[in-house]
């Protein structure tokens, strides 16, 4: 302020303290320039209040503020600028309360008439103290020297508060004096009388909420726009908005303007995040808001809760409403959000999810099934911070799902619980969190084993199953494998929905597990595979253990033919879910075995990032040549918690076969080593037939032990089983549908008998007779039936 600029500005909200300021600079500066101090008062809201308002503190001051001449039309403001303009000698003008100035009208006159007088005028300097941002010193900065004191300058600092702490004779430390500026913004005024009342209670100075309350009370009685009291009160309701949710929340069209006053008067902050400008008050005078807004109007922040749910769909997703939906008590609306985003909200916000269902009645909750499991079993699935969970969209469910609903409405054996328990271990599969996964089945299996409830058991073990199996823990997977009720369902067993689906489920885990250990009943696990009806994400996982058992043990037309199948998989799944990264992947991997790398790499680049993917992508790299990004992308991600076992040694053996090319043999052999605990601590073995023959051979050295971590036949490719029997057909061939078509053939002479017999098209029956017969290789309907003979047909 000491600058001696042509024009100062000091400009902040009631209570920062200009005054003050200007009081304390007068007291301490000596520069022998004659000042006059103006403060204005509502007789000032009109422009000739103003100019008679100066005219007189001119006149009191010995300054002649006549003129003489023609009649003027506005004769103060004649005598003030004639008699400026006229004053040769260095003048000081303080006017104080400028955003009274023409505060009804006039405004922006008295600005441009002041800001022509500054700079016509060489020998007067022009202080306004103003609660806002005005004309005067926007457009003064292209004009004239000029000097803003911000809000951000007067706002009071941690040793500000200690110092006025110790002139009151109030203890203090330094964390207490900055916990003070930090949960009131530093506003003076309010500190000031937060130390006040210590000092009159005699206690030690901190937020007292009843003294910032009468100061947010003040603060609101002395604000004369509605509009503007109307955004404080409804935009304190969230904890921060962006300008989107200002106009949500104050839809009366002056949301922006109030936001860029506040902004500007310093009692707004601001905060840059990647999904734009956020705006928030500090905590204490936020809280002190919203206290006032709750006793003067009741039902705002419901109102405000409510206004958001929409803009949060747009912009948060289903956590975003129900948080609101929550805080605005609309529960038929919150357990409607939980119901139908109950695997996003249960693997993407567990801990988000955790804490709005703490916020239900407890009559609401105790009725709830959903929220039963969230109380009773989340916090035990969730992972430790909400940073670790899932990014994957959890998909896939719906097939189990739909058979989990008729089978319960048979027998009344499942409860709602359980019922919920098992969606949400299947959410939990589809979103990577095996470990969840895992627990959500293992209640499912434990209430079916207390309660004889036979759907529970085997959805139990089955879920439980096939979290092992893709969590890449072999050995377990192949455990639960012998369980008595599994292997006889598995094996033919009962024929309800339930046994069905699990029988599929379960084969199919039994050929990825079989696999993933390169164990002697691998070919035989990977024939039974049932092909399942309809193409979603268990089909798509048949293909899948067919192309891990092509990966190691197929010739290159077995490989081919997958890679087309492979292929097919990835244009029924959903886009950025696992399943698509999983089968994905498969494909990379074989077309990297065939040899077509750069298409192995535009397949990968399509792909979701993730630790599903980056083993794959350190594994192409390798293939590639390039060692040491294959080191460098391998070893990124192996802490993460939710890698697969399978991924974690494949990543541990990329970096072992990337060292040993870059002959770093020592470092090389200490990888294989970590390797080698991951294979005897989980059963893996098929990631070791991925790594070149000399390379492995080479780090096992003569090792017997080590060598037969790696099961291949020695001799030719010739001697490997074939990846898919002979002739005739097997049943695995043929879909569901073809299935039905074929038997439908047996009593009717061609496509016209077996639509009327199945409902559908003509059309459609021929398309599906054409695959029946090129599948079995038949050219007619007699040769189809003959070739047929003999087929065990399993449908799910």
């Amino acid at each position: 302020m000491g600058s001696r600029a042509p024009l100062t500005v000091l400009r902040g909200p009631r209570g920062y303290g200009k005054t003050t300021a200007l009081v304390d600079w007068l007291s301490s500066e000596d520069d022998g320039v004659p000042t006059l101090y103006v403060p204005l008062d509502e007789g000032s809201r009109l422009a000739p209040g103003f100019w008679a308002t100066l005219r007189e503190a001119l006149l009191t001051a010995g300054l002649d503020g006549h003129r003489s001449g023609a009649e003027e039309v506005d004769p103060d403001r004649a005598a003030v600028l004639g008699a400026l303009l006229r004053h040769e000698e260095p003048l000081r003008l303080i006017v104080d309360n400028y955003h009274e100035a023409g505060h009804l009208e006039g405004r922006n006159e008295i600005d441009d008439q002041l800001l022509e007088l500054v700079r016509s005028s060489a020998a007067l300097e022009l202080v306004v103290s103003t609660r806002s941002l005005r004309a005067l010193e926007t457009t003064g900065a292209l004009s004239v020297d000029l000097t803003v004191v911000r809000p951000a300058d007067l706002a009071m600092q941690a040793e500000d508060v200690l110092a006025l702490a110790e002139l009151h004779g109030v203890t203090m430390t330094l964390d207490d004096a900055s916990e003070l500026a930090m949960e009131l913004g530093g506003w003076p005024a309010a500190v000031r009388t937060c130390i006040a009342a210590a000092l009159v209670g005699g206690r030690q100075a901190a937020v007292d909420a009843g003294t910032v309350d009468g100061f947010i009370e003040a603060l609101l009685a002395d604000v004369r726009s509605t509009a503007l009291r109307e955004f404080l009160m409804r935009t304190a309701v969230p904890d921060e908005f962006s300008a989107a949710a200002a106009r949500a929340i104050v839809p009366d069209g002056t949301a922006l303007r109030e936001l860029r006053n506040l902004r500007v008067g310093g009692l707004l902050r601001e905060r840059e995040t990647v999904e734009g400008l956020r705006y928030s008050y500090p905590p204490a005078i936020r809280d002190a808001l919203r206290r006032v807004a709750l006793e003067l109007h009741p039902h705002l922040e419901r109102e405000v809760h409510i206004a958001l749910m929409a803009l949060a769909a747009q912009e948060e997703g289903p956590v975003g409403v129900l948080r609101h939906a929550v805080r605005a008590q609309e529960w038929d609306t919150a357990l409607r959000i939980i119901a139908e985003e109950w695997s996003t909200l249960l693997t993407q916000h567990p801990h988000r999810l955790i804490e709005l269902a703490g916020s239900f009645p407890r009559e609401i909750a105790d009725g709830d099934p959903r929220l039963q499991v969230v109380r009773r079993h989340l916090p035990r699935m969730a992972p430790t911070s909400e940073k670790e969970a899932s990014a994957w969209t959890p998909t896939g469910a719906h097939f189990v799902d739909a058979a989990v609903k008729q089978r319960w409405r048979e027998m009344r054996e499942t409860t709602d619980e359980v019922h919920i328990l098992i969606q949400s271990g299947l959410a939990a599969v589809f979103a990577g969190e095996h470990e969840a996964a895992a627990y959500a089945f293992e209640r499912v299996r434990d209430h079916g084993l207390r309660h004889d409830d036979r759907t529970a058991r085997l959805l139990g073990i089955g879920g439980m199953l096939t979290a092992k199996t893709f969590h890449g823990e072999t050995d377990l997977a192949l455990r639960l494998l012998e369980d008595a009720e599994l292997a006889d369902v598995i094996s033919g067993g009962d024929d309800d929905e339930v046994s069905r689906l699990v029988r599929v489920g379960a084969r199919i885990m039994r050929a990825i597990a079989t696999v993933d250990g390169m164990r002697p009943e691998v070919h035989e696990a990977v024939a039974a595979i049932v092909e399942p009806g309809r193409r979603d994400e268990l089909w798509a996982l048949a293909i899948h253990a067919r192309g891990m058992y092509a990966s190691v043990y197929g010739n290159p037309e077995d490989q081919a033919r997958v890679v087309g199948q492979l292929r097919a998989a990835l244009r029924h799944l959903e886009p950025g879910g696992i399943a698509e990264s999983t089968i994905g992947t498969q494909l990379v991997e074989l077309l990297v075995a065939g040899g077509m790398v750069d298409v192995a790499e535009q397949v990968l680049d399509r792909l979701a990032d993730g630790f599903v993917s980056s083993s794959t992508r350190a594994y192409l790299l390798h293939a590639q040549g390039r060692e040491q990004e294959a080191i460098d992308i391998a070893a990124r991600d192996l802490g993460d918690r939710r890698m697969t076992a399978r991924s974690r040694l494949i990543n541990e053996l990329v970096i072992a076969a990337a060292l040993h090319r870059l002959g770093q043999g020592t470092a090389a052999r200490r990888r294989f080593s970590r390797a080698v605990r991951i294979a005897y601590e989980t059963g893996q073995r098929r990631p070791f037939a991925l790594i070149g023959a000399d390379v492995f051979t080479a780090l096992a050295g003569n090792d017997p032990d080590l060598l037969a971590l790696r099961p291949l036949p020695s001799t030719t490719e010739a001697q490997r089983p074939p990846a898919v029997p002979s002739s005739p057909a097997a049943p695995t061939e043929l879909s569901a549908r073809e299935l039905q078509v074929l038997a439908a053939l047996q009593d009717s002479a061609g496509p016209a008998g077996v639509a009327a017999a199945l409902g559908m098209s003509v059309n459609t029956a021929k398309t599906h007779l054409r695959h029946v017969y090129r599948k079995l290789g038949a050219s007619s309907r007699d040769e189809a039936l003959v070739l047929s003979r003999g087929l065990s047909v399993e449908r799910r």
